[in-house]
């Protein structure tokens, strides 16, 4: 009897100890590389997708490219365009001839071809500065730059809704004209000549609290780039990326309206957890692929949430080429980045 009984305690120490090893083991795997597995499934995904200066979007072989880019696992897109000014404080804006109507037509009909839910958004260059830096100074200077600004934004909307695109971003990362632009005004005009989904890309959670006209639009979207701390190390970017995701649900939920992340990513340079919104010295950069690897497989966990209904990573080129282990560019084409991409969203 005493025997009988060592044997049965001992099984159940064996099992005890075996249902601790597969805890452990669950929590190791857990830990690791992203294992697939998207929970929400309906969430629009995809890129931000740019043509790069060695492949125009008229050349058949961009198809390409966007084709790699939907095998990824990616059902939408959002086709960059540009508008133009040449000063921060200028009142002219411009169409840009960086991507043509032509060109960006091609784009959207490949990304049509694959059934992608597409998304255009056109951009503001300013030379040696970027859009949030655009501020005409006064009363005056803003009501011209509205006009010149409207009236560009009025042709992509004509446009958009003649090549049957899903959705329209009116204004990306404008900080200043947040508060100067008549923008009921411009989503009214908007609203006249395209019938499709409108957005606004704020500049971070701040811009998201800031700007006013939510309610008259069909989505609160935003481009997205927190520090994820100095280390690099994928424990710091974890805790960071978790607060950020934490307080941008908070922020949303006063809206109720789909939230859109029209953009976020990572380098894959050295330095870049520390400022992921930096690109003017990417060329000199030392290269880190597995920065950009481990904070795009964060990334891609934390926002896997029912309450977000788009992410699009920052970015993806014509060019089915650039990438590859010596570049520190944001792209993740050719890289480790995207085949942690490919096994979250396939």
């Amino acid at each position: 009897m005493t025997i009988w009984a060592g044997v049965y305690t001992g099984r159940i120490m064996f099992n005890r100890r075996l249902l601790m090893l597969v805890a452990v083991l669950g929590l190791i795997l857990s830990g690791c590389a992203s294992q697939g597995g998207l929970q929400n499934v309906s969430m629009k995904r995809g890129f931000n997708v740019m043509q790069h200066a060695s492949m125009s979007w008229a050349n058949p072989q961009a198809r390409k490219s966007l084709k790699q880019m939907a095998s990824t696992g990616a059902n939408a897109v959002v086709l960059i365009a540009f508008l133009k000014q040449s000063r921060p404080d200028s009142v002219d804006v411009l169409h840009s001839d960086a991507v043509s109507f032509g060109e960006l037509k091609k784009a959207i009909a490949y990304a049509h071809d694959l059934g992608l839910y597409t998304v255009l958004k056109p951009q503001m260059l300013v030379p040696g500065s970027w859009a949030g830096d655009i501020n005409p100074g006064n009363t005056e200077a803003w009501r011209q730059w509205f006009e010149s600004y409207s009236r560009e934004l009025i042709a992509f909307a004509r446009f958009a809704a003649e090549q049957d695109v899903q959705a329209l971003v009116i204004g990306t990362e404008l900080v200043h004209a947040r508060d100067q632009v008549v923008w009921p005004e411009l989503i009214r005009q908007v609203r006249m000549v395209y019938s499709g989904k409108i957005t606004y890309a704020a500049h971070n959670l701040e811009g998201v609290k800031a700007y006013p006209y939510w309610h008259l639009l069909d989505a609160v979207s935003l481009t997205y780039y927190p520090s994820l701390g100095n280390s690099g190390r994928r424990e710091e970017m974890q805790l960071h990326v978790d607060q950020a995701v934490a307080d941008l649900q908070q922020a949303a939920s006063v809206y109720k309206k789909p939230l859109w992340v029209l953009e976020f990513g990572m380098p894959s340079a050295s330095g870049a957890s520390a400022r992921p919104w930096e690109w003017q010295h990417l060329h000199h950069a030392r290269v880190d692929l597995s920065v950009q690897k481990d904070a795009l497989d964060i990334w891609l966990h934390a926002l896997d949430k029912p309450w977000i209904d788009g992410i699009f990573i920052w970015v993806w080129y014509s060019d089915y080429k650039p990438g590859r282990i010596n570049d520190a560019d944001y792209t993740p084409q050719n890289k480790p980045a995207e085949r942690v991409i490919r096994r979250f969203w396939s």
